[in-house]
């Protein structure tokens, strides 16, 4: 038994890769990378392919294995491309495409008698991929090119001068392979416009409900729900200390719940003293440092709270976007660190 559980709510995910579809002028795939940013691979995929989708990105080739048993004939394309000849083999085999980054890739993928291969050129992300300026077709002759992708470095921001150098560079490129399909768009880059789309879409934080923007708010449905349950309910004397290090010291008599729920499972120790969890709309304080496995949060004002009930960490009172701010970060990187610990309960 976990006392803690992501509420993964499927039927958003379907609507936001359905505002997806209706954005693209091509068409729309999907990133499922990282166990579909923390909501689970497996139940995330299927929802997906059952809307439509055929185009699945993930990070790794190992990634790409464990999805290609859940998927048979949809294509599925491995961002890191093959590290070495065995993997390049089993990727064949598997008929899973890699993403070629460098000359080292395309002469191990080159052995693979034309299995079809993906090709990322690099526009301005200093990331993955080829240098534009050292990339001829000539080059990949002898191999299958089914994708020419790059990624936007500052599709979050529209007006970033950046978004139209990389989407200039990367259509003088697409020139140079004509016939090859294309993609460029991630999330926010669907939504600016067509110019940076590309023939296939790719669509990541959108799907998951995280606001793909920094200064917009965000309109796409909540697709998950994390809760944690108490552990325990206890009176804390004025003057006593609350967890490690003694940082919260009572100022008055109060009851504190004991929360199921720490840092191992991706709860930010930032948000020690800070930050709120939530129950039927109220918001409850947290109370010293986060530990581990446990977070004590101030239940004084509710008195019907008790062993058993389930608290929200994030969800529809302190949202993903809300969490996310207060401790620095993305909502990417608080649905990514969602530890195994935490049940995935899917409705």
């Amino acid at each position: 038994m976990s006392f803690s559980r992501l509420v993964v709510d499927l039927d958003a995910v379907s609507a936001n890769y359905r505002r997806f579809v209706k954005a693209s002028v091509g068409m729309t795939g999907a990133v499922v990378k990282a166990n579909a940013y923390g909501l689970g691979m497996e139940a995330v995929a299927r929802r997906l392919k059952a809307e439509g989708c055929e185009h699945f990105f993930v990070a790794t080739p190992e990634e790409g294995f464990a999805l290609r048993t859940l998927i048979n004939e949809d294509a599925i394309y491995v961002f890191s491309g093959p590290p070495d000849a065995d993997t390049a083999t089993a990727l064949a085999s598997a008929n899973i495409v890699p993403v070629l980054n460098s000359r080292e890739q395309i002469g191990l993928w080159m052995r693979q008698k034309r299995a079809p291969a993906a090709l990322h050129v690099d526009t301005g992300m200093q990331r993955l991929g080829f240098d534009p300026n050292e990339l001829k077709p000539r080059m990949l002759e002898g191999i299958e090119l089914v994708l020419l992708m790059s990624h936007l470095a500052c599709a979050d921001r529209p007006q970033h001068p950046q978004n139209e150098r990389q989407a200039g560079l990367f259509s003088r490129i697409c020139d140079d392979f004509p016939g090859i399909e294309t993609s460029f768009g991630n999330s926010a880059g669907t939504l600016n416009g067509t110019q940076y789309q590309g023939g296939i879409t790719r669509p990541g934080i959108g799907l998951y409900g995280g606001n793909p923007y920094l200064d917009k708010d965000n309109d796409f449905h909540h697709a998950a729900v994390f809760e944690a349950q108490v552990i325990q309910r206890r009176r804390v004397n004025a003057g006593e200390s609350v967890g490690y290090g003694a940082t919260f010291q009572a100022t008055r008599n109060i009851e504190i719940a004991i929360v199921g729920v720490g840092y191992a499972d991706g709860v930010s120790q930032i948000l020690s003293g800070k930050g709120q969890l939530a129950h039927k709309g109220a918001r409850l304080p947290v109370l010293g440092q986060i530990s581990m496995d446990l977070t004590h949060v101030d239940v004084t004002e509710d008195p019907d709270i008790c062993v058993g009930d389930w608290l929200e960490v994030f969800g529809a009172t302190v949202t993903l976007d809300e969490v996310a701010e207060m401790t620095g970060t993305s909502g990417y990187e608080i649905l990514s660190r969602i530890g195994s610990r935490v049940s995935r309960v899917y409705v």
